[in-house]
This record gives C-alpha cells, sequence and structure tokens, in this order.
C-alpha cells in the first residue's frame, strides 16, 4: 500500500499530469455548457414583435411548450397531433412558407413536432424508406396502427439494410418487440447535447492516452527503471503497482468529469426529461428499451469501460516501447483508428473490436446504439454496440497482463 501511495503521488506530482487533468475537468463544465448555449427560440409578443430567446431561457419556454403533449404517446394523441398539423397547414399554408404565422407555428406546432417525427418515420415508404407526407397520412389510420406500423417500418428498414441476413432481421424485430409501449416523451435534452457526452468522453481519452504513455517508457528513457528493477519488488510488483495507482487515477478523474458534466446538464434540462423514451429523441424504430436516463448511465459507463481498453493498450506500449513519444503516436493512432475505419469501411470489425472503438464521432456508442448494424459470422449476426462493449472488456486485463509481462521481461539496451 506504500508502494501505491508514493506510485500515486509521483504521477500526480507531474507537471504533465495535472495540466491535463485540470483540462478535462475544464472541459467538462465548458463542453456541457455548449448545448445549452445553441437552445434558442423566436417567442411572439403580444405588441407583435419579436423576442429571440437563447440558452435557459429557451430551454424554460420550450418546456412550458411542449407540457401539453407530454406523457404517454398515444395513438389517440399521436392522431390529434396530425389533425392539428394539417387544419393549420390547410389554413395558413405550408409551415415552410413565409406566410405562415410565426404565433400559431409557436403555439401549435413546435408542441407536437416530437410526435408529428414519428408519425411521417411510421409511415414511411417500405421499397425506399423515405419518410411519408403528414398531409398523405389518414389521421384514422394513425389511431388504428401507430405502433404496428413502427413494427412493419423497422422490418423495412432491416430487410433494406440486412437483405442477406435474416438472422439480422430477426433478432432487431425481436429487440424491438421488447421495447416498452406507449412510448414516453417530455421536454428537455437535445441531440446536441448527448452528442457532447462523447465528445467529452473523446477528449478525455486522448489527454488520459497522453498522461499513461510515460508510465514506463519515461523511467527507460531516464535510467531510473536500471535502478528499480534491482530492487525486491522491481518487477511484478512495481509493473502492477504502476498500472493500479495510474488506472485508479484515471478512474477517479472519469467519474469526476462525467458527474460534473451531466449534471449541468440535468440541472439546465431538467429531469423530467430523462423519462423520454429513446425512440423518441433519435428513430421512432430505434432497437434500446432504454430512457435518456438510462442512456446517460450507458454513455458513462460505456464510456469508462472504453477509455480503460484505450489506456490498457497505451500502458503496453509503453511497457513495450523504449521511449514514450513512440509508445504517445501509436497510442493515438490506435485511438483514432475507429473513426478513420468506420468512415472508410462503415461497420466492421475493425471499426468495432479495437480499444477505442466504443468512442469517436460517427463509430461512438450513442450512434450504434441509434443504427441498425450487425457484423455476421457464418448464419449468426451480432448488434455493434454489445461487440463494442465486450471487446473492451475482454481488452482491458489483456492488455494489463501483457504490460506486466513487457516491464518484466523489458531488457537495457
Amino acid at each position: 500500500m506504500r508502494l501505491f501511495r508514493l506510485e500515486i503521488k509521483r504521477i500526480l506530482k507531474s507537471r504533465r499530469t495535472l495540466v491535463l487533468l485540470s483540462v478535462a475537468m475544464l472541459l467538462s463544465v465548458l463542453m456541457a455548457y455548449l448545448p445549452i448555449s445553441f437552445e434558442s427560440i423566436n417567442c411572439p409578443n403580444e405588441d407583435g414583435t419579436i423576442t429571440e430567446l437563447d440558452g435557459l431561457a429557451a430551454i424554460e419556454y420550450k418546456r412550458n411548450l411542449y407540457a401539453t403533449t407530454q406523457g404517454d404517446v398515444t395513438a389517440e394523441k399521436v392522431k390529434q397531433a396530425l389533425i392539428t398539423y394539417q387544419d393549420c397547414v390547410k389554413q395558413y399554408g405550408s409551415i415552410d412558407g413565409g406566410e405562415f404565422p410565426l404565433e400559431v407555428n409557436i403555439e401549435k406546432i413546435v408542441p407536437i413536432r416530437p410526435l408529428l417525427k414519428g408519425v411521417s418515420e411510421a409511415f414511411a415508404d417500405p421499397a425506399t424508406g423515405m419518410g411519408a407526407e403528414l398531409m398523405d397520412i389518414e389521421p384514422n389510420e394513425v389511431e388504428q396502427q401507430y405502433y404496428e406500423k413502427c413494427a412493419e417500418h423497422l422490418n423495412d428498414v432491416m430487410r433494406n439494410e440486412q437483405k442477406n441476413h435474416f438472422s439480422a432481421q430477426q433478432k432487431a424485430s425481436e429487440k424491438y418487440a421488447k421495447v416498452d409501449k406507449p412510448f414516453q416523451l417530455y421536454a428537455g435534452m437535445s441531440k446536441d447535447a448527448f452528442d457532447y457526452i462523447e465528445l467529452y468522453i473523446l477528449v478525455f481519452s486522448i489527454l488520459c492516452v497522453a498522461i499513461a504513455a510515460p508510465i514506463f517508457s519515461n523511467e527507460y528513457q531516464t535510467g531510473a527503471d536500471s535502478i528499480l528493477r534491482a530492487t525486491k519488488h522491481g518487477r511484478t510488483r512495481l509493473a502492477i503497482t504502476k498500472i493500479s495507482a495510474s488506472t485508479t487515477i484515471f478512474i477517479l478523474a472519469f467519474v469526476l468529469g462525467i458527474t460534473v458534466h451531466l449534471l449541468i446538464l440535468n440541472m439546465a434540462f431538467g429531469t423530467d426529461c430523462l423519462k423520454t423514451s429513446f425512440q423518441m429523441l433519435f428513430s421512432i424504430i430505434n432497437l434500446p428499451n432504454i430512457n435518456l436516463g438510462q442512456l446517460e448511465i450507458i454513455l458513462a459507463l460505456g464510456g469508462l469501460l472504453s477509455m480503460l481498453a484505450s489506456i490498457s493498450c497505451t500502458l503496453f506500449l509503453s511497457a513495450k516501447c523504449k521511449d514514450s513519444l513512440t509508445a504517445l503516436l501509436i497510442s493515438l493512432v490506435i485511438v483514432l483508428m475507429p473513426m478513420f475505419a468506420y468512415t472508410a469501411l462503415g461497420a466492421s470489425w475493425i471499426s468495432c473490436i479495437l480499444p477505442s472503438a466504443g468512442i469517436g464521432l460517427q463509430n461512438n456508442l450513442l450512434y450504434q446504439l441509434a443504427n441498425f448494424n450487425y457484423l455476421h459470422i457464418g448464419g449468426m449476426s451480432f448488434w455493434t454496440p454489445y461487440i463494442i462493449l465486450v471487446s473492451a472488456a475482454i481488452e482491458v486485463p489483456v492488455f494489463l497482463l501483457l504490460a506486466v509481462r513487457s516491464y518484466c521481461k523489458h531488457q537495457v539496451a
């Protein structure tokens, strides 16, 4: 334990560590503030003027507007929303046209937009997947078949995207059948907020990789390793202590950073919105049976797991490479590789099994939960979020064991 405390102190005394961890904590606040600042809405006044609300004022105003539609997303409620929309368009013309009154748009259309998005998607063209025109949909048909149409649309999408893999189609259909219905809808958090959660996890992971890269290799360069290796516990025990101390720092820093980030978001947007079904914020046919509060927890835990996998790989490279710069450069390439692989190849084994597969941009865990990507082995199909999380869980102990082994076998040149 004394050796563990000394190693903690040694890491934290490094100027690089203090600067990078300070940056990580600052970004936790800054990147939580950004999606809040992006919120805006035009508010019509009684005298005919318009006030543009931003930030917290816009969030509060939107919350009041959505109060009439929040709660269970029943077929009857969706039908009434469609009737309201069609009546307004018949009376005032297209909403996108310049003649549509702003006050009518704000008071009648804005509160029902989340419901209308789902209708257009549920009644999409089976062949192309293009959303239906709201004016062409019969309200009574919505009342009778809304959730049945959602399931049919999912089957159409899976047939188009996984036409050669019946097992993927079947698994997606079975998973969607377990989603709780009716969906829940409460005003609040936007997609931007969740994008910034993932972006923060990516930046935090890169900062931690920069801290972890010199853990072993720096002592190879300075020659301190030659002295430590000659002591009683200078090999396996020292390697385990270094790994335990560094990962403890990273875990505590991540928990603090992501907690502050989520607290700021939830305080700004309100906690009621966390009861909203995943499907109401992203796609009406998404597969996860979770709400936004559960999504925050999954992203935080999944981000922590992917970060630890990336750090474990970095520690292995640090124990393997002779200098910290080489370890850092290779580690950064590995961290960024899933993003480039996903851009070039789409969902593939390369983009899903690397340590940092769950963090990034379009390849991150959030977007994999929202997409319908399956990878295949023979006649079996596996949903990409499962592959990402299982791969990271396996890689953490594997890379840590390899780091210990590499350190113990390191030979001074």
